[in-house]
């Protein structure tokens, strides 16, 4: 059943601005917003909505799942938006749940990558150059912030993704008897680099760079820059490394 929505004062609306607003409220509710007709429309395809917000029943895509629906105002719409332009459709989605990577050949790691542009874009390389997961390291961007999921562009929810410290990422490395790598201006150029098919490569800060802990455990790799240019952004590095890695083991 369709219902109509007035008042940007309504408990479900002071709710999807709560989930936008505050991480934690996110994870207490294990809900998520998302918004756009194409994304919305792709997800729907493989998932139900505990929500959808849209401003005209012509928005909803055919055959959405979606335990309630909701016609709404503008002034609703923009409230719940964080879009200059919203697109007239909003959704609440379960948050997808942490997976255990156990088996998998190719996992990205992420050290301390807290733009959550640069964390979407790199989620939206790995699952276009057919990396199998990624591993979030607590020091980094929240994957369910709003800026990383549109930057993700809906890899969050078709990528295997699982959090956690030092401690339990080195027992998957181990377990899935992976080669752990990372970017690191210092290390061995890309072209000479010989890697096995079963590859855990790690991306860090922005700012800071490689951790400590990183140095420890992996074989560090660079990518030749005959330009005049010290460094390259965390998420275009991670593309070309992705791309050359996840082609290179058969030299």
């Amino acid at each position: 059943m369709i219902q109509k929505i007035t008042s940007v004062q309504h408990p479900i609306v002071k709710h999807i601005v709560k989930l936008r607003q505050n991480r934690d409220y996110r994870y207490d509710h294990n809900s998520l917003v998302i918004e756009g007709v194409k994304l919305i429309s792709e997800i729907s395809q493989d998932q139900r909505y505990k929500a959808v917000f849209a401003l005209d029943e012509s928005l909803l895509p055919k055959g959405i799942k979606s335990d309630e629906i909701f016609i709404v105002t503008e002034s609703i719409l923009h409230k719940i938006s964080t879009l200059t332009t919203p697109e007239g459709i909003v959704a609440e989605i379960s948050m997808p749940q942490p997976a255990s990577l156990k088996g998998l050949n190719k996992i990205i790691i992420l050290d301390g990558v807290g733009d959550p542009g640069n964390f979407g874009a790199i989620l939206r390389s790995a699952i276009a150059l057919g990396w199998d997961g990624v591993f979030i390291l607590e020091n980094s961007c929240d994957p369910f912030n709003d800026k990383a999921m549109r930057a993700a562009r809906g890899a969050t929810f078709r990528l295997p993704l699982a959090w956690g410290n030092w401690v339990e990422l080195k027992k998957l490395i181990k377990a899935n008897k992976l080669e752990p790598l990372v970017a690191d201006l210092d290390g061995v150029n890309l072209a000479d680099v010989k890697v096995d098919k079963k590859i855990a490569l790690v991306l860090g800060n922005e700012s800071l760079g490689v951790s400590e802990e990183a140095k420890s455990i992996c074989k560090s790799v660079t990518i030749p820059m005959p330009g005049k240019m010290e460094s390259l952004n965390v998420s275009v590095a991670g593309g070309i490394l992705m791309y050359a890695l996840g082609t290179s083991g058969k030299k």
